[in-house]
């Protein structure tokens, strides 16, 4: 690196600025490589002659993931505890499933639930943490295919209350969702992850890592995709215009909007982004170059505070559009997002007769309305 700063720097060596400049950069060169090298020596120092550590791969495809692990001489890989065989285990399939990581970080973090049993609890029975998600009662096919795939949990329907659950209990089954989800999280419930790590940290003496919220683009990856099969939703709305009392024309608008409570149940730390959804919703609405609105709702006693932000004009739509041809919605959400760009494509330029007919007729299935679906999208969603 020496070397090649000076003959880069020196280029011009009938300048003398250059030439002086050439030896100012392999000397700063040989300056960073001298304490580069007693670092080195420190960490060998400070670790001792009686530690050795090895790598491992864990990973079969490309995309390699390695795990550092502690071994003393007097210690062989087989007296490993049966946690961290699991957590190896683990962490080698989770590589198969990272591009599904995000989607399902954020399809959790809209309507899905992880619970964990209070470390002070003075109940004899000890629960591990469990992780349950909702999917509208439209959308067992991909809670069965997730279940399958993933080969973790076990989906539950139940019509009455007009929704199913993926609920996911075992040892085993919960260290995938945790290794899958880790790292990708940007809500406030990234602190329900925390506990259930701590927790497993804590009772099988492992060391999964705490990591961050993802501070990464949203337009990076699919998270925003799962977050919206939770809580987004894609509306049309036909109105007839009038001046007077005197009938004008029939409008047509498009919306997509996501909407969130304000707060989170629990206390979340500066270092886990707070106890707000403010700040990952005015992301999402910088995203798609709209204002965060608030909103107030009154049911009998109760007052409910959200955030709200929604795409309502053309160059908001764009962005929807781009961001989810990139990175697909998977619930029956799909099917709305296909047919709210219909009626955009529809209406575009002047709206005539026969388009605004082939809109109503659109309107009349959509949403709640719609009495067929058509679930054949998710032959695209390749979870492995």
């Amino acid at each position: 690196v020496g070397v090649c700063s000076y003959l880069l720097v020196s280029f011009w060596f009938t300048r003398i600025f250059a030439n002086q400049s050439s030896i100012s950069a392999f000397l700063t060169n040989r300056v960073g490589d001298c304490f580069l090298t007693i670092g080195m020596f420190t960490i060998l120092w400070s670790l001792g002659k009686k530690k050795n550590y090895k790598v491992f791969k864990v990973s079969k495809n490309k995309s390699i993931k390695f795990s550092l692990l502690y071994e003393n001489k007097t210690e062989t890989l087989h007296e490993a505890s049966q946690f961290n065989s699991i957590s190896l285990a683990c962490a080698g399939q989770v590589r198969e499933y990272s591009s599904f990581g995000p989607y399902l970080a954020g399809l959790i973090e809209g309507d899905g639930h992880i619970a964990v049993q209070d470390k002070s609890t003075e109940k004899k029975v000890i629960h591990r943490p469990k992780i349950i998600i909702a999917f509208n009662i439209h959308d067992k096919p991909l809670a069965d295919k997730i279940s399958m795939d993933l080969q973790v949990g076990k989906v539950i329907s139940k019509p009455k209350e007009g929704h199913v659950i993926l609920q996911i209990l075992s040892k085993e089954e919960v260290l995938k969702i945790i290794y899958l989800i880790n790292g990708y999280m940007r809500t406030p419930k990234i602190e329900a992850l925390h506990r259930a790590i701590d927790w497993i940290n804590e009772k099988d003496n492992s060391s999964i890592p705490c990591l961050g919220i993802d501070k990464s683009p949203l337009d990076s990856n699919g998270w925003l995709a799962g977050f919206t099969d939770s809580d987004g939703c894609f509306s049309i709305t036909v109105y007839d215009r009038k001046k007077n009392g005197v009938f004008l024309r029939t409008s047509v608008q498009t919306f997509f909007r996501i909407e969130v409570k304000q707060n989170y149940s629990r206390e979340v730390t500066l270092e886990q982004g707070g106890s707000s959804f403010f700040y990952i919703m005015s992301e999402i609405a910088a995203f798609f170059t709209v204002n965060l609105y608030t909103r107030t709702r009154k049911t009998k006693d109760k007052v409910f505070y959200a955030f709200v932000a929604i795409a309502h004009n053309s160059r908001s739509h764009e962005i929807v559009r781009r961001y989810f041809e990139k990175f697909p919605l998977y619930s029956s959400k799909y099917l709305a997002y296909k047919d709210w760009c219909i009626v955009q494509d529809l209406h575009r330029g002047s709206l005539s007769k026969d388009n605004l007919e082939k809109i109503k007729h659109i309107k009349n299935q959509f949403n709640s309305k719609r009495k067929v679906f058509d679930f054949s999208h998710l032959d695209s969603l390749q979870i492995k």
